[in-house]
């Protein structure tokens, strides 16, 4: 599939998640993106699962506790009702399904072609004078250029510490900022630098 075919059909799918409430319809959806979500290196499932459990969980348990009607439990000062656990599992439910729809979607797609995807879907508001082309144009940079850059990052940091005795949060704070500011800086000055370094990792891939 195209990257504008990925991204149509993905539209669609977020869509019909708030069309349909019935648990039922997500269950059958969270199993085919499971078998999907079989097919995809581990590694990239796996990616940002801890802030994506801890933001799932934030929205089942705002929505859970003192809503509206037939109470279920009442432990301490919170309700549990029948139609606020019912609410709190469809909107986790769509939740999850949107972001583990977006895996899917970048599984088998470089985050390039489905940035080059959108500008090319978008490229008909140019006609109202919005510059589509020149504001994806740069993010297809800046991602090209955001693994060299962590890649600097990572090894700068190894050799500040292996260099000095670095102890707690806020000493390595301290470390941290004091390359990472240099960077940007060099990166504003120097941009060319960071593309030269991408293209060499892609060798070297």
């Amino acid at each position: 599939m195209t990257a504008e075919s990925k991204i149509l059909l993905y539209l669609s799918f977020s869509a019909a998640l708030f069309v349909f409430e019935d648990l039922r319809f997500y269950l059958v959806l969270a199993i085919v993106l499971l078998i999907l979500l079989s097919r995809i290196p581990f590694r990239s499932v796996k990616a940002g699962w801890v802030p994506i459990s801890l933001f799932l969980l934030f929205t089942f348990l705002s929505n859970l506790i003192n809503s509206h009607g037939r109470i279920l439990l009442s432990p301490g000062p919170f309700v549990i009702t029948e139609e606020g656990l019912n609410l709190a599992s469809i909107r986790a439910a769509r939740v999850f399904l949107m972001i583990a729809g977006v895996k899917v979607m970048m599984g088998g797609s470089r985050t390039g072609d489905i940035i080059s995807g959108l500008g090319r879907l978008m490229r008909p508001l140019e006609r109202l004078g919005i510059p589509v082309k020149d504001f994806f144009h740069t993010m297809g940079l800046t991602v090209q250029c955001f693994p060299a850059l962590k890649r600097r990052a990572e090894e700068t940091y190894r050799q500040r510490v292996g260099d000095m005795p670095v102890r707690g949060f806020w000493e390595k704070a301290k470390v941290v900022s004091g390359f990472l500011m240099p960077m940007f800086v060099e990166g504003i000055r120097s941009p060319e630098v960071y593309f030269q370094e991408a293209d060499h990792g892609e060798d070297r891939l």
